[in-house]
């Protein structure tokens, strides 16, 4: 089963990073770069690795027939949406989304960033746990219409660990004289 399983896996995950950004209706792009996730150590027997707050830098590359009148990007539950006036005469949009903590599933993973164990790893690239969305509404002659993109975001797992503790000072051990002999 495994035999299988890793090479679809594989292949999974180099669609998802070729595929970036992705091509919806011709009006509307998302992307995303790769966003670095800072993780506390968790114990061994957990097997998911929660997730803090994140913030997404986002970009939308928008093309109206017509007047574009909203865009709306989200990820998860968390959205935001420009208006007409913030869209007048913009070919393009950047913007930030922060995903509070709990909205996102949690990152399984058996050996990555576990409390006190050294050879876990301290970094992991997780591609399409994520993915962002984003509505543009155009309207012309009184006609409305809208158009969808979507995009995988990836995410760079690094685990914080604490600073290793200082050993104790070793004592020199006392000095001999030649009477102690």
């Amino acid at each position: 089963m495994n035999r299988y399983l890793v090479p679809i896996l594989a292949l999974l995950a180099t669609a998802l990073l070729v595929a970036r950004p992705l091509y919806a209706d011709s009006d509307i792009i998302v992307a995303a770069q790769e966003t670095q996730v800072n993780v506390v150590p968790r114990t061994a027997a957990l097997r998911l690795v929660n997730l803090p707050a994140i913030d997404f830098g986002l970009r939308a590359a928008l093309r109206c027939s017509g007047n574009p009148v909203s865009l709306t990007l989200s990820i998860s539950d968390t959205f935001k949406t420009l208006d007409a006036a913030s869209l007048d005469g913009q070919r393009a949009v950047e913007t930030n989304l922060i995903v509070p903590a709990r909205q996102i599933a949690l990152a399984a993973s058996r050996q990555f960033c576990i409390a006190g164990d050294g050879d876990s790893a301290n970094e992991v690239l997780v591609p399409g746990l994520v993915t962002a969305h984003a509505s543009l509404r155009c309207e012309k002659n009184g006609a409305s219409t809208a158009h969808y993109a979507s995009a995988p975001l990836l995410l760079r797992l690094v685990c914080e660990r604490p600073p290793a503790e200082p050993e104790p000072a070793q004592e020199a051990p006392p000095e001999s004289s030649p009477e102690d002999m």
